[in-house]
């Protein structure tokens, strides 16, 4: 499940490693990487199918649509899948991987960054260089093509969501945090513009039509 993974990891923020604790919350949160797999490699296969659900879903969500101009969308209309990769021992950090289509912007099909925690518990990042296509480059300034020859004066601008490539000051670690744990861990809850409360009541509703459908079954076995 994946709102109880999504607490066992909160849980393990509030422990300190010395915490004996935290070696039990471990096992316990490897296991459930182990067991999300399978779950997470049938909704890629299925999100695959959808168009732009990956744009879509960024534009829904408050943070990271702050990020993003006409310009991010367009190149976020070429991507396929999200992934997020967690290192093995959990706590020393994860991977956060982007993939694409073949696009007008960049020659890439994967851009990856890395997330690495330090044994003095710094933070510390690493990423894939954009390699863009000539006159296509979101990151640059000064009136350089902003997509599709659009010419942009990026010094007046916010930088392109794509400067999260490149600048690793840019929002730092609460951008990747906000993919992993929001986007990553319930990405469906975005693409169709859901709030808590709606997610809550459908869940139970779907609990009530649940325990009406076992009742009913149970009354046919007594008759």
């Amino acid at each position: 499940d994946i709102r109880m993974a999504k607490q066992w990891y909160q849980r393990r923020v509030a422990i300190t490693a010395g915490d004996k604790a935290s070696d039990e919350i471990l096992k316990v949160e490897q296991k459930y990487n182990q067991m999300r797999k399978p779950h997470y490699k049938k909704r890629s296969d299925l999100i695959a199918k959808i168009p732009d659900f990956w744009l879509n879903t960024f534009m829904n969500h408050p943070q990271i649509a702050a990020l993003l101009d006409e310009a991010d969308e367009e190149v976020l209309r070429y991507m396929t899948q999200l992934t997020v990769e967690e290192t093995e021992d959990i706590r020393s950090g994860y991977k956060i991987i982007f993939e694409f289509k073949t696009n007008p912007f960049f020659e890439n099909t994967q851009l990856i960054k890395e997330f690495t925690m330090s044994e003095s518990g710094d933070m510390g990042t690493s990423e894939t260089k954009i390699n863009w296509k000539p006159g296509m480059a979101l990151t640059e300034k000064n009136g350089d093509n902003k997509g599709k020859g659009k010419k942009r004066d990026r010094e007046n601008e916010p930088p392109s969501f794509f400067s999260w490539f490149e600048d690793s000051s840019m929002g730092g670690d609460e951008v990747g945090e906000v993919i992993k744990d929001d986007i990553w861990a319930n990405p469906m809850q975005y693409y169709l513009d859901l709030d808590e409360e709606e997610e809550l009541e459908d869940d139970e509703v779907e609990g009530e039509e649940e325990d009406e459908v076992e009742g009913d079954a149970n009354d046919g076995e007594e008759e």
